[in-house]
Order: C-alpha cells, then sequence, then structure tokens
C-alpha cells in the first residue's frame, strides 16, 4: 500500500502546484504529502490508536464514512472502519452515532446533518 501511495501523489505531482490556489491541495510537495498519508495510516491503525480510545473518559461520538477513499484499493477502507467496532465494544463512552454513505473527505460537506447530530447527541449527555 506504501508504494501505491508514494506512485498515486506522484502521478499528480505535475498539476497540484496548478490546483494549488484553489486550497485544494496543500503547501507541499507530492513526497511530503505521500510521507503524510503513510504516517497517518500507520497511526490510525487499532493497535497504535487502540490504547489512545480506550483511555477516554468522556462521551465521543463517531460518524463512520462507508464511501471508498481516492487510491483505495478493494475494502481497505471498511477494514480500517471494523477496528471502530471493537473499540466501541471497550469502551461505552464512545459510541458510533451514524454511517454515511461519503467518503472521510466528504463528510462536512456532504453529511454535516449527521455530524450535527452527533455533536447533539454529545451536548444532551452533558447537560
Amino acid at each position: 500500500m506504501e508504494q501505491r501511495i508514494r506512485k498515486l501523489f506522484k502521478r499528480m505531482s505535475w498539476f497540484m502546484p496548478l490546483v494549488r490556489p484553489t486550497g485544494l491541495t496543500p503547501k507541499m510537495t507530492a513526497e511530503q504529502m505521500a510521507t503524510c498519508n503513510i504516517e497517518l495510516g500507520r497511526l490510525s491503525r487499532e493497535r497504535e490508536l487502540g490504547p489512545v480510545l480506550d483511555a477516554i473518559t468522556v462521551p465521543t461520538r463517531y460518524v463512520l464514512a462507508s464511501g471508498s477513499s481516492f487510491g483505495s484499493k478493494g475494502d481497505e477502507q471498511e477494514r480500517i472502519r471494523a477496528a471502530v467496532g471493537a473499540v466501541t465494544a471497550r469502551n461505552p463512552t464512545i459510541q458510533v452515532s451514524a454511517k454515511v454513505t461519503s467518503n472521510h473527505a466528504a463528510i462536512l460537506k456532504k453529511d454535516f446533518r449527521a455530524v450535527a447530530k452527533a455533536v447533539h447527541e454529545v451536548a444532551a449527555i452533558d447537560g
């Protein structure tokens, strides 16, 4: 997967400077963006993130994406999302508020109502 991510960002490197003024890409090289995405993937693994989530003691709600992610193949994203079920089983303060059809990049744009509902759920608990 790491090689695929690097290859994808290398292919996109020629047009990223053209898109940068629109705010759609960060002020980073393609290599930096690939490295960032790879590191984020490593940190998101259940073995890395699990202990952090297990230690959460305040009400927390997830809005899970179900759409495929740019550059993902097969069920890669769904395997990552499956780890949330194990976390919610271990820590009752964490719950899934909704699973939406957009991918992780479009949740706030397309499923803002689900995010707002999750915020309202936590606010109602907090009183």
